[in-house]
């Protein structure tokens, strides 16, 4: 990246002069000569961004297995004692045992708080989540093992996990991971039937597929999901694109559908064709209307994929969008501090651990406000993307993504674009396949200027103004984005002064688009060529374990606005006034939900969810509580859907609360996507008619889109648009609104000027040096790990 001079940041332009020159009457507050533009001839460099170090009171007790315990446990799980004829990664077909992924298995809640609270001096006992394939079996499944303690010792050993499954989670092969050795059998018997119709393709498509080795190939192909359900089978469809960067919009009109079952690949075989609408159940049909001129062809899709690029184009630049785009500035340094050990971050009086798995990505932990704990867990649990068609892969697409993990897809960010210049950046790492990855700055922490007041008023009243007052909304950010197959999920928690958290979630990247043809009308638009863009559901599940004011025993309070009857004295106004006997108002209804339920936002926005406390009250009386809100709420659309079945019983749910249980850690399981008839997580099953007034609850909400695309994404979808949130607010929480205590505040009066300028007084002129900011690859470690997954079912 070409090297960006130094630049002078205008931070004085905040305090810029206020005289006007467009003629419209001029403001009391000119009067200020505190507001004139400063204009100090020694300008220094603006402090180093840089986090301040601080050490985090406790261990992160959540942070991922580390390499060298990963490496621990890989090394105890090839131990010969153990008789799992384990084969490496890099050397296993389907038909070996293998290790298919290592995650921390969490502590409990007791045992965590235990140590955090002091009254246990030393931090839980680790554990690891072991999934192992094996597929040497005469029936191949894949089981689940709890190994440990970890790090190994003498001591470690290792059993079935079902502490955290209502039932045995051993699956068959055909609920399994989609890996390598999957990928390469399945490619096989691909080859073989597409060779033996490269003729026919190259006539109707211009291209052909040989063999993802075989530089004869001018197709790729992608997979649908899921292909298994109960165990019983693992069917398809392959679907194939001219390779490249945007290969997910590039569909060439030719769907084939396989039976994937087994650990057989030579038992693999073709089942559908599907070519611009129409079907055969034989490629020898298919070869036989093809030669008597019976096939209705489609148009051809163009090579040239220019309009495809992520990079410029499109026109000419305007005129001033030349210039460098603003950026911001911390001018007395950073006001955040981390310790990058313990992933424990301090911001004015919040504090937090940062922690990740392979499946959910970044989740946080023991949320403090002032040295009081009001969240102890918050993290994306699962996120389904279903497809629409009336094409059979659109129509059978319905991915949950956790079956690829946005821990394992999580790579480096992109200082000054991804993130802001300046941001703190932390490494990730799973363990995957065998090995362990380490994605170096794919987490970011930053404070970032909102560029709006969080409060603000101009007492006084039609030109009688006396001053003017306003509060800055700083926010402190933590990002990451996971990267699976075609789309980038954008996903923040973001911390305000007052106490409100949000937690966002945006969707960028390439769609997966469909060849256009008349019947898919009525599923999403044209967008290019011959290119559709199929209408979709973006839908994501969050776990948030409220401890409100630093407890456990929590309730779930509905407020409801209603209309109601003013029961008032008639003399309080004149019968021409009245409409009816009494006048109409609204008011709220208070309630507490009392047993585990499954609830919907209200019609109207007429009402709202407050987790409570109601053993601590303020000052006035009223429980201490935080509001539950969420923005682009969406549920799944189809009831009935074949392909979703028990998998993802939240997606009907607006917000559930349940009794919180170590044995009921995650909504949703990442092989949930291949067993979606048996599922090893039914969030039905978290619902036991337990009181949830007083208990240690645990608020799931389900946020989301419905996305339909059309020509604003290609080649990429806008992010500003794809996006949802979740907010938690604080509701009669403190006794007054806690900005009052920020020195992020400005008071002016029409007469006196500055009066109250708490930030910075004087505010400081310094430049800001972006030289040192280089772009590095942001895909660090990407080529090895790619290998995995392109050959499998690409996610959008």
């Amino acid at each position: 990246m070409p090297s960006l001079k130094s630049i002078l940041v205008a931070v004085v332009a905040a305090s810029a002069t206020l005289s006007r020159v467009d003629g419209r009457p001029s403001s009391p507050f000119q009067k200020s000569s505190a507001l004139a533009r400063r204009s100090e001839s020694s300008v220094a460099t603006c402090a180093d961004p840089v986090a301040v170090t601080t050490t985090a009171p406790y261990k992160n007790v959540w942070t991922d297995l580390s390499k060298e315990e990963s490496d621990g446990v890989i090394g105890f799980l090839f131990a010969s004692a153990l008789g799992f004829n384990l084969t490496a990664y890099e050397n296993a077909t389907l038909s070996d045992n293998y290790i298919h992924s290592i995650d921390l298995l969490r502590p409990s809640k007791a045992d965590a708080l235990a140590y955090y609270s002091g009254s246990s001096a030393t931090p839980p006992t680790r554990y690891a989540k072991v999934i192992i394939n094996h597929f040497g079996l005469k029936d191949p499944v894949f089981k689940m093992y709890k190994v440990g303690p970890v790090p190994v010792t003498n001591k470690t050993t290792i059993t079935p996990l079902t502490e955290i499954y209502k039932a045995d989670p051993t699956r068959s092969i055909n609920c399994g991971p989609w890996d390598d050795p999957l990928s390469t059998a399945q490619d096989v018997v691909v080859a073989k039937v597409m060779t033996s119709i490269a003729d026919i393709t190259e006539d109707l498509l211009g291209y052909s597929y040989y063999g993802a080795d075989d530089e004869r190939s001018t197709l790729s192909y992608e997979t649908t999901a899921p292909l298994g359900r109960d165990g019983k089978d693992r069917y398809g469809w392959s679907f194939f694109l001219v390779p490249g960067q945007a290969y997910t919009i590039m569909p060439v009109g030719l769907q084939v559908a396989f039976d994937f079952a087994g650990n057989d690949p030579n038992k693999f075989s073709f089942k559908v064709l599907w070519y611009n609408g129409q079907t055969w159940t034989s490629l020898d049909a298919f070869r036989s209307d093809w030669k008597n001129g019976k096939i209705v062809r489609g148009a051809k899709v163009s090579n040239d994929t220019a309009w495809t690029s992520t990079g410029k184009q499109g026109g000419p630049t305007p005129s001033l969008d030349s210039k460098k785009g603003p950026v911001g500035v911390s001018p007395s340094g950073a006001r955040y501090s981390v310790d990058t050990t313990n992933r424990f971050v301090s911001w004015n009086d919040w504090t937090f651990y940062i922690a990740t798995d392979g499946p959910r990505g970044v989740a946080l932990f023991n949320i403090e406000y002032s040295g009081e704990r009001i969240v102890y867990e918050i993290g994306l649990q699962e996120a389904i993307a279903q497809y629409a068609g009336n094409n059979p892969a659109q129509l059978s697409t319905v991915y949950l993504d956790s079956y690829y993990g946005f821990g394992r897809l999580l790579f480096q960010l992109v200082e000054g674009y991804d993130v802001p210049y300046g941001a703190t950046f932390l490494e990730s790492w799973t363990n995957y396949d065998g090995k362990t990855y380490i994605h170096p700055n794919s987490i970011a922490i930053f404070e970032m200027d909102t560029a709006r007041p969080i409060s603000r008023h101009l007492d006084g009243w039609y030109g009688n103004y006396n001053k003017v007052a306003s509060t800055k909304d700083p926010v402190l950010v933590v990002r990451s984005i996971a990267t699976i197959g075609n789309y980038d999920y954008i996903i923040d928690y973001m911390f305000h002064f007052d106490g409100t958290i949000e937690y966002q979630i945006s969707a960028s990247g390439y769609l997966q688009a469909s060849y256009y043809t008349d019947a898919e009308a009525d599923k999403g638009f044209r967008i290019h060529d011959v290119l559709h863009g199929s209408m979709h559901d973006h839908v994501m599940h969050i776990k948030v374990d409220l401890d409100v004011a630093g407890d456990t025993a929590n309730s779930l309070e509905k407020i409801d606005i209603v209309q109601m009857d003013a029961n008032i004295p008639e003399s309080w106004f004149p019968s021409s006034r009245r409409v009816g006997t009494t006048p109409n108002t609204m008011g709220i209804k208070r309630s507490y939900i009392p047993t585990e339920s499954a609830l919907s936002w209200p019609d109207n926005g007429q009402g709202m969810f407050i987790a409570s406390n109601k053993n601590k009250k303020n000052k006035w009386g009223e429980p201490r509580g935080y509001r539950i809100a969420a923005n682009g709420v969406t549920q799944t659309i189809t009831s009935k859907s074949q392909w979703l079945t028990n998998g993802a019983k939240w997606a009907k749910m607006d917000l559930a609360v349940t009794v919180r249980k170590d044995s009921e850690p995650y909504s949703s399981d990442e092989f949930n996507q291949e067993s979606n008839n048996k599922p090893l997580v039914n969030f039905e099953d978290f619902f036991d008619g337990e009181s949830v007034d007083g208990a240690d609850i645990v608020a799931w909400v389900t946020l989301g889109m419905h996305h339909v695309p059309n020509t604003q994404d290609i080649p990429n979808t806008l992010a500003h648009t794809a996006h949802t949130s979740l907010i938690l607010t604080p509701f009669n929480y403190f006794d007054f609104e806690q900005t009052r205590r920020s020195d992020q505040i400005i008071e002016i009066d029409s007469v006196e000027g500055v009066i109250n300028q708490t930030e910075w007084s004087p505010l400081p002129t310094c430049f800001v040096n972006l030289t040192s900011y280089e772009v590095t690859d942001p895909y660090t470690g990407f080529e090895e790990y790619h290998n995995v997954l392109v050959k499998g079912p690409h996610k959008g």
